[in-house]
């Protein structure tokens, strides 16, 4: 059965198919990963496993086979003969397909009706896209839209805006569901979160195979993704017809106006944007580059007043938002990603409907007007400073203004600062990522942690101490010399309270002076994937207690994290781990992995350990190592690594990159 759209259609013809224990079987195909699954449930003791083979994208060599195979109509590829130039050009058009079995098919069919000769292939190479691009029912488009009308209605929008993202990009996987939401294309469902909705329709896309995963997080869902060229093709062809958006290399300047949606990818549309910024019909304005100038803001604040999206794309300096962006009072989602400093004027305030605060890593001014933004459910805003209010303000707002109003947060990524004082943090029961940066040791009281302790609902939590960060933002930026002495003195990160209540937590980064690890497993999440220490500074050995952590798979000590010479991994330790990684450990001098520790290792990182000059005893053991790297400059090491005999140290240089600081060696 080929291309099966419904588990409907198999269960109406499997009863009619007896099972009389021959060996015969039924092949079936579908794009519905759902459908596989249920099918054919294979019964084994104990669970049900399925029994399916996903198919992957064909590497350079099985495409250039079944190119030569569908172009010459023969079974046997090695029968084909070409010259140099022709050779040269096949691969090029191969090369377009980017792995995509079906493009290959297209195009190698296209290719066998033509003249075997260096003109004619040149001749299809130059209109390659064109010829990929047809939508005829015969064609790669005309196919693959097959799989786009068997979308349920709710799936449609959803696939189509992936379409807005530029060719071959990585798709963060959360903005790509918090920009759903924004356009409203998330429906509720009981009392399900939208984000949670949203995180369903990318896995049901996925399974459709009409959206790839690029990388996953330790936990297992979707970090980022990206969409085949082909498909991305039929998104933007699609939502054109549906007047769903429109990219740049699409837009029609004789009728700007039609416009609901616009993305913007390279600067060669910079002049011609301010016609569309007079549409009042635009809803989303999304940049892949500079942010839009400052004389477009009047037309933006004047004509395109409904505007939901602004997306002002990577920053490359020191950037003010106007004070017309309190004009946009529709707007939800509001994003400017880049490194460099940000300042927000106080008519953000105005901004009721906001959902979507997104500054990324830009040093950012904040007014403290932004708790009245109660319909906030991520301010991620990595090194944004919240201002203090004035007196004078003080006097004009009614009631107090804190986070406690922001009920419905869900991220909250800010720099310590006094709104930290008080118990509103523990107010915001939907919290599922707290991110805290910058100066932290003044508020790290045990109000803060009994706080944190009523955040059950966290799935990742990030405290990092930093004296650096105050001295840059209160003594330059302040001036206050008064403060010295307090930002000398040792940070650290005492009273941590116990994490057994949060089963949601597991992602936990920590930077700052601990005195010890907890010993007691109780204390920390009973479902923690992955840990990262820094700046710890831990006189003992943290492996001996990290050891019996049962469900960790990553585990980071960076910075300063431990400041012995000697770690052990013990026996029969991390039994879990997946991932090691050692970075900037300067007083490490020996690594020994005991037998029977790390069983599951797959990756070791040790970067920039300045005194290790031996390789970790016991590196032999890890039969499941796929990849060492390693950042050094001793020579003795290096030497270990290239003249130890053996097999199994032939394994070992098999998986092992070293880079130095004038190359990178691997094996």
């Amino acid at each position: 059965m080929d291309d099966v759209w419904s588990i409907d259609a198999w269960s109406s013809l499997r009863f009619h198919l007896s099972d009389s224990m021959n060996g015969s079987k039924v092949l079936m195909t579908t794009r519905n990963k759902e459908i596989a699954a249920q099918a054919n449930p294979h019964e084994v003791v104990g669970h049900t496993e399925s029994l399916f083979y996903e198919l992957r994208l064909m590497d350079d060599g099985e495409s250039w086979e079944l190119f030569l195979k569908k172009t010459f109509g023969v079974t046997n590829f090695t029968l084909v003969s070409l010259s140099e130039p022709m050779e040269e050009l096949g691969k090029k058009i191969v090369g377009k397909c980017k792995g995509l079995p079906l493009a290959i098919v297209v195009l190698a069919g296209l290719l066998s009706t033509k003249e075997k000769t260096q003109a004619s292939w040149e001749k299809v190479l130059a209109s390659v896209d064109w010829h990929l691009n047809q939508g005829g029912p015969e064609s790669c488009l005309g196919i693959l839209a097959l799989s786009y009308n068997d979308l349920p209605y709710y799936l449609k929008s959803c696939f189509l805006y992936c379409g807005i993202f530029p060719e071959d990009s990585e798709i963060w996987a959360s903005k790509l569901i918090h920009l759903w939401i924004a356009e409203g294309f998330i429906q509720r469902r009981g009392k399900e979160t939208l984000e949670d909705i949203g995180e369903d329709y990318l896995n049901e896309l996925i399974h459709r195979s009409m959206v790839q995963v690029a990388e996953k997080k330790v936990n297992g869902s979707v970090r980022s993704c990206r969409i085949h060229d082909l498909l991305r093709d039929l998104a933007i062809s699609e939502a054109r017809d549906a007047r769903l958006f429109e990219v740049q290399e699409n837009i029609d300047f004789t009728s700007p106006r039609s416009i609901r949606r616009l993305s913007i990818h390279q600067h060669l549309l910079k002049n011609n944007i301010s016609q569309h910024l007079h549409n009042s019909h635009l809803r989303s304005l999304i940049f892949f580059t500079n942010p839009i100038e400052r004389k477009d803001w009047r037309s933006i604040q004047e004509h395109v007043k409904l505007l939901g999206v602004l997306d002002l794309g990577r920053m490359e300096d020191n950037y003010t938002l106007p004070k017309g962006i309190g004009e946009l009072i529709h707007l939800k989602f509001l994003c400017i990603k880049g490194g460099n400093r940000v300042k927000l004027p106080s008519s953000i305030d105005r901004l009721t409907n906001l959902q979507n605060l997104d500054l990324y890593f830009n040093d950012s001014y904040i007014p403290h007007t932004i708790w009245k933004l109660q319909q906030l459910r991520h301010l991620n805003c990595s090194y944004g400073e919240i201002s203090s209010p004035s007196k004078f303000s003080k006097c004009m707002i009614n009631g107090h203004l804190g986070v406690e109003q922001l009920t419905n947060l869900q991220t909250l990524a800010l720099s310590a600062g006094s709104w930290l004082d008080g118990d509103g943090l523990r107010k915001l029961a939907q919290l599922r990522k707290l991110e805290i940066r910058g100066w932290l040791t003044p508020y790290l009281r045990k109000g803060f942690f009994d706080s944190i302790a009523e955040l059950t609902a966290l799935r990742t939590l990030v405290l990092s101490d930093s004296k650096d960060y105050k001295k840059k933002t209160l003594l330059n930026r302040v001036g206050l010399e008064w403060q010295k002495s307090v930002v000398e003195e040792r940070t650290s990160i005492p009273g941590l309270m116990s994490f057994s209540r949060h089963s949601f937590l597991y992602k936990v980064f920590l930077y700052g002076k601990l005195d010890k690890l907890p010993e007691q497993t109780e204390f920390y999440p009973p479902n923690l994937l992955r840990l990262r220490l820094g700046r710890c500074k831990l006189k003992d050995d943290p492996m001996l207690i990290l050891r019996n952590l049962p469900t960790l798979r990553i585990l980071e000590l960076t910075g300063k994290s431990y400041v012995g010479n000697r770690m052990v991994c013990p026996f029969g330790g991390f039994v879990q781990i997946e991932s090691l990684v050692l970075n900037n450990l300067d007083e490490l001098e020996e690594l020994i992995v005991e037998e029977g520790a790390l069983p599951n290792l797959r990756s070791l990182q040790v970067w920039f350990c300045l005194n290790m000059k031996k390789l970790p005893h016991g590196l032999l053991q890890l039969k499941r190592l796929e990849k060492f790297s390693l950042r050094t400059n001793h020579k003795d090491l290096i030497d270990e690594i290239l003249q130890i005999e053996g097999e199994e140290w032939d394994r070992i240089r098999l998986i092992t990159s070293i880079n130095k600081r004038d190359k990178v060696l691997v094996f």
